[in-house]
């Protein structure tokens, strides 16, 4: 794999749908956005670790309180999904093009997901927010994001839209809901620390594959 893993916190920009103003910061420096927030926990993250990343570490780190970071985000969990959002994102933006060399869609169910799972896997404070005893962050990690939903789109689409024109496909069966089948069976699978890379593919083969091929 050509891919190397992620060394320093990425940050894809968003709209700034959401900020704080000067005001309320109560001095004159620009409005704090929600991209800054999870820039500054990424970083703590990565040098603290994250179960010992407050809310407290990551307002110390862009200079304001508590309170000011709460009005962004209401609280712990929604800051680590943030962080899990954008890193998703990332992750999916380096695989699109090794998965052009994906010929076949079975091909590309097992060997890509594998290959998702691996670079997922290398990512060290993806792995520890997969670790947080968190229910709210378990739950994201099945749900996901609108934003994680568009960059799997994204990444899955062209594989789906060639085996359609081939026919591969089960009828009935969207892109958009294949591929959120696709993130709750790596879910699954990342929550399962006792299989083996063969074990894995193994399962992708046998239960994965069927769903969404036609026999």
């Amino acid at each position: 794999m050509n891919i190397g893993p992620i060394t320093k916190c990425p940050l894809r920009l968003r709209k700034a749908d959401s900020r704080i103003t000067g005001a309320d910061l109560g001095n004159n420096r620009k409005p704090l956005t929600r991209e800054e927030v999870i820039e500054a926990a990424c970083g703590c993250f990565e040098k603290f670790s994250v179960s010992k990343t407050s809310i407290k570490d990551v307002a110390a780190a862009l200079g304001v309180t508590r309170q000011t970071v709460h009005r962004l985000f209401e609280s712990r969990s929604a800051l680590i999904e943030a962080v899990a959002d954008v890193r998703i994102g990332v992750l999916a933006k380096r695989l699109q093009s090794e998965f052009k060399r994906f010929m076949d869609i079975e091909e590309a169910l097992v060997e890509g997901s594998l290959l998702s799972l691996e670079l997922g896997g290398s990512d060290p404070v993806m792995v520890e927010i997969q670790d947080q005893a968190d229910h709210a962050v378990d739950q994201f990690m099945f749900r996901g994001s609108a934003n994680v939903q568009l960059a799997m789109i994204e990444l899955w689409g062209p594989v789906f839209v060639q085996a359609r024109s081939q026919g591969r496909l089960r009828p009935g069966i969207s892109t958009d809901q294949a591929v959120e089948w696709i993130r709750n069976v790596h879910a699954m699978l990342i929550m399962r620390d006792d299989y083996d890379q063969a074990r894995k593919a193994f399962m992708l083969r046998t239960f994965l594959v069927p769903a969404i091929v036609r026999d």
